[in-house]
């Protein structure tokens, strides 16, 4: 008897022991558990953790500033999140510290400071393709059209990899301007008729949520949507300190943790025409259109935009064709867009903007 109860104070011992062990006990080890934090989500472990290595001034205490502003951003803390970011620049003039920063300035609609710390990341590393890319989004965003034009170009030049995501977030943001333009209508064109259709493109259940992983490899994101690596050969701080994530997106929506219940969605290809008539005395050789489906208990519009290069003389017609593939539906939506719910929508379609061959354009917006 007196055997088996000091086997139970030996195994109590242990693990006490044990327990004490694993506790954090200097600044790199609350760092260390603070990145493993972050990485399974634990959002208000993740800024204790870093706070105490902080705290303790501990090594890498950029990237723990870096780290903890990323926490307090997806917490909806955006103004201790730039201040955070703020002081790792203070330590490190790093190009993705003043990336990412740059990214919050414009959602709280500061594009002036953003566009400032884009510059610097720019200045810092001139072959930071990402800097480039999320400049261009900053410039459309303001309407600085050709400046934007050439950011994302220089983008692609330095990184081709980016240039599918990078466009998504391009015809994302055109649309949305598109939405919220008073339109008018051109004197030389004529919209015929118009139709849209849909068909199955495949079934997909999401699975359940990773983890975060973080690595050591410099990965830039954008306050928009994750777009790719930034650099490639800069080490990040000692091993398992803080290092820079990848490749999720720290900016983005928060993950929900492992065990969320999974939601069945179905993917379909939306494909969509317009037949116009050109009814001037210039030929057209590029027309942007915009087909819109306004719901009809007032909620937002949502709109597609196309850009269909063609030859249309003087008195001809042409059908515009184009398509919008694998859009993700819930397989439990009930008043979303889709063919079966089209009477609850009003469809129209925009000419937002015609090239002409002798080099003239027109805008819907009033733009040239």
């Amino acid at each position: 008897m007196r055997y088996f109860k000091l086997q139970l104070i030996v195994l109590l011992l242990l693990t006490i022991c044990t327990a004490h062990a694993q506790e954090p006990a200097s600044a790199d080890d609350f760092s260390q558990r603070g990145i493993s934090r972050f990485e399974k989500n634990d959002l208000d472990g993740a800024i204790a953790d870093f706070t105490k290595a902080i705290e303790l001034h501990g090594h890498g205490l950029e990237f723990c500033f870096y780290f903890r502003g990323i926490a307090l951003y997806r917490r909806g803390r955006l103004d201790e999140a730039i201040a955070d970011l703020g002081k790792a620049i203070t330590l490190k003039q790093h190009p993705r510290f003043y990336d990412d920063r740059g990214n919050l300035l414009v959602q709280k609609g500061d594009f002036e400071g953003a566009l400032i710390d884009l510059n610097r990341a720019i200045e810092i590393d001139p072959k930071y393709a990402k800097a480039y890319g999320d400049r261009g989004i900053v410039r459309l965003m303001r309407g600085d059209d050709a400046d934007a034009e050439l950011d994302f170009k220089k983008c692609f030049e330095l990184d081709k990899t980016l240039e599918i995501q990078l466009k998504l977030v391009i015809q994302d943001i055109k649309r949305q301007a598109v939405l919220r333009a008073e339109h008018q209508e051109p004197a030389d064109v004529q919209i015929i008729k118009f139709s849209w259709n849909e068909t199955p493109s495949r079934v997909m259940t999401p699975p359940s949520s990773p983890v975060i992983p973080v690595s050591t490899s410099p990965v830039s994101q954008t306050g928009l949507r994750v777009l790719g690596n930034m650099e490639k050969g800069e080490p990040g701080p000692p091993t398992r300190s803080p290092g820079l994530p990848n490749p999720s997106d720290p900016l983005g929506t928060p993950i929900t943790t492992p065990g969320t219940p999974e939601i069945r969605v179905r993917g379909v290809d939306r494909k969509f025409s317009a037949l116009i008539k050109n009814t001037g005395s210039k030929t057209i050789t590029n027309v942007q259109w915009a087909y819109f489906f306004v719901p009809q208990d007032g909620k937002d519009p949502i709109a597609y935009l196309f850009t269909t290069k063609a030859e249309i003389p003087p008195g001809k017609e042409k059908n515009l064709h184009d398509q919008v593939t694998s859009v993700v539906i819930p397989a439990n939506q009930s008043k979303g867009l889709s063919e079966a719910n089209r009477a609850l929508f009003k469809e129209r379609v925009v000419i937002v903007r015609l090239d002409y061959a002798d080099g003239t354009s027109w805008h819907s917006s009033g733009r040239r």
